[in-house]
């Protein structure tokens, strides 16, 4: 019996109308009444997923969220942190210069807070797609935890600026294109996949018994981890590829597909 199922939110859970569709709302509360931990697992920060807990009724004592591509964990009664695995304000300096060199534009998340050293088409992208409010603010000034760090560039400008970024980069940091227009910066060692497993160990749950759900190449190491890894119809091939089952797309309800085939 599966008793852990981890589910990302855009290209996901979300529709392209960025809602949770009446489905996925009735097949989760189904999962949850049958005894399954159900837990958002996004690249998102803690305020761009709040709404969505409310939503789906998974905020309470005994509810989590692991957000940030895995660097935070979450008790969603009161967002006390329990596991973090994030950046420094040396790193989020080291990658502001970065942005100059290239042409990046970069934004950052703390905990709380999301910064930016200037107002551009990004951190307006932020606000209107994600519903985060942007602080613009010198980086030297920055001094609570990085949780993540965003770069941005159109997408025909981004895979060129890519190769351009020192291969010292990538050794140092886990860099992962979430979009096609956004990378995200994280440790070294942070990833949906660390966050699933920190978050299963601490509630004494085997991997067998966990089903992860995504569609982009953040989601490829939860999936690799998972007793069950399945892949939206709507996923890139590379997720895919290592995925044991490909479902429906986000816009045909594919993860309350998922819960109907594997939970009830």
């Amino acid at each position: 019996m599966y008793k852990l199922l981890a589910i990302d939110m855009d290209g996901t859970l979300l529709n392209s109308n960025r809602e949770v569709s009446n489905e996925n709302k009735n097949a989760i509360k189904n999962a949850i009444e049958k005894g399954v931990k159900v837990v958002i697992t996004s690249g998102r920060s803690l305020k761009g997923l709040e709404k969505f807990l409310e939503e789906m009724n998974l905020r309470g004592e005994n509810e989590y969220l692991i957000a940030n591509n895995g660097g935070t964990i979450y008790k969603t009664d009161d967002f006390e942190c329990i596991n973090y695995k994030g950046l420094s304000n040396e790193d989020l300096i080291e990658s502001y210069k970065l942005s100059l060199n290239t042409g990046l534009q970069m934004m950052a998340y703390t905990h709380n807070d999301c910064v930016a050293p200037e107002e551009n088409e990004f951190t307006r992208f932020e606000k209107d797609f994600v519903g985060t409010e942007v602080k613009i603010i010198d980086c030297d000034l920055v001094k609570d935890d990085i949780t993540k760090i965003l770069f941005a560039q159109k997408e025909e400008n981004l895979e060129k600026i890519m190769k351009e970024v020192p291969k010292e980069y990538y050794d140092k940091y886990h860099v992962v294109k979430t979009m096609p227009t956004v990378l995200e910066v994280m440790n070294k060692e942070c990833n949906k996949g660390y966050g699933v497993k920190k978050l299963a160990d601490h509630l004494g749950i085997n991997r067998d018994e966990i089903i992860c759900i995504g569609d982009q190449a953040n989601d490829v190491e939860m999936i690799e981890y998972a007793g069950l890894g399945v892949a939206m119809g709507n996923a890139i091939e590379e997720v895919k590829s290592i995925a044991n089952y490909v479902t429906d797309s986000n816009d045909n309800n594919g993860v309350a597909k998922v819960i109907e085939k594997f939970i009830l």
